[in-house]
């Protein structure tokens, strides 16, 4: 039987073939938003809300083809990372953008995402973003020729794309986008049987295959591309030597760049500045660390120095404001054998 569910209150029906849901923190709706491409990490928030947030959103595994339509009452910034298969993402309401991995996402345009990538979006200060997002997997779109899939279309794009399209093509995508919403709403059932899933799947697949064909690509440009291979050279050594990429003076000497490049390429790429990113990701060592020491030989302070946080009361609130819990619990909490190891004095004297 093919499951189908509505949810409210931040609720998530993770098993649901239909999923529609209301969100009143950007945290929750981020988790639903994984469920159009299940498995893959992200989006991920980058801060809260300053005011009232209100998102909605729906979405559907139609056959191959995985579909999503939704809003945010504030345009939250966040990181992904990509499915690997063609993701297309477009506005669904006039006078919107959104800034996706250095381009800018407006009005008549569909963004086609490099696959198997991080991205960073974020949006004007206090603007909403109505969205909707297809994934299908490359063999897929592959008999519709270079066009539509790439120079070679079995083989992953190597860059993103911006697609400028007729209004009147894109209008007919957004309707479907839009019915399908109602359906995953009111009346989910409706498309329960495989033949409809199919039906709809193929006509949103001919909707947004017409808007490319007719659609003008964006020109390439140096920079972008430029600074996608300097992320990826600042991942690596965040990676290999996360305990010597300290300060920015260090980091920018190891990778070879300018610190303005390497800033103007963390916003692009990853929605933050380098050294921001850089603690996040050394923020993420200590965690592998502890959940990988026995908690009976383990200081947690001697952790997070090896790691560069000598400040170990911000370290203790950085921790848990990003794990949701104190690093002392993440270490009793995966002792050997699966038992809570006991908290002996000055072990944690420190952080906690």
């Amino acid at each position: 039987m093919i499951l189908a569910m509505t949810t409210d209150h931040n609720g998530l029906a993770a098993a649901s073939r239909f999923y529609s849901g209301t969100f009143s923190d950007p945290y929750s709706m981020a988790l639903a938003l994984r469920q159009v491409n299940p498995g893959v990490g992200g989006p991920h928030p980058l801060g809260g809300s300053r005011t009232a947030f209100h998102g909605t959103f729906a979405c559907a595994p139609l056959e191959r083809v995985h579909v999503g339509i939704g809003r945010f009452s504030k345009g939250i910034p966040q990181t992904a990372h990509i499915a690997n298969a063609h993701t297309f993402m477009f506005a669904t309401e006039p006078g919107l953008s959104r800034r996706v991995s250095g381009w800018t996402l407006g009005r008549q345009q569909i963004f086609h995402f490099r696959p198997n990538e991080q991205t960073a979006t974020s949006s004007p200060p206090d603007q909403p973003w109505a969205f909707g997002i297809v994934t299908a997997p490359f063999d897929l779109l592959a008999a519709y020729g270079p066009q539509i899939a790439g120079r070679d279309p079995g083989v992953p794009l190597n860059d993103d794309r911006m697609f400028q399209v007729p209004g009147t093509a894109l209008a007919r995508l957004v309707g479907l986008m839009k019915d399908l919403s109602r359906l995953a709403r009111q009346t989910p059932w409706i498309v329960e049987a495989p033949e409809p899933a199919k039906a709809l799947a193929g006509t949103i697949m001919e909707a947004l295959l017409a808007c490319l064909a007719q659609g003008e690509p964006g020109r390439g440009r140096a920079a972008p591309a430029r600074h996608r291979q300097i992320i990826a050279r600042f991942e690596c050594a965040l990676r290999q030597h996360p305990e010597e990429m300290l300060s920015l003076p260090d980091i920018c000497a190891a990778l070879g760049v300018a610190q303005r490049t390497l800033g103007l390429a963390c916003q692009e790429f990853l929605g933050q500045g380098p050294m921001q990113y850089a603690r996040r990701r050394r923020l993420d060592h200590v965690r592998q660390q502890l959940l990988a020491s026995d908690p009976t030989t383990t200081q947690v302070t001697a952790v997070a120095m090896r790691y560069g946080f000598w400040e170990l009361g911000r370290f203790a609130q950085a921790y848990c404001t990003r794990f949701g819990e104190r690093p002392s619990e993440t270490l009793r909490r995966h002792a050997p054998g699966g038992r809570a190891a006991p908290s002996g004095p000055g072990v944690h004297a420190k952080i906690t």
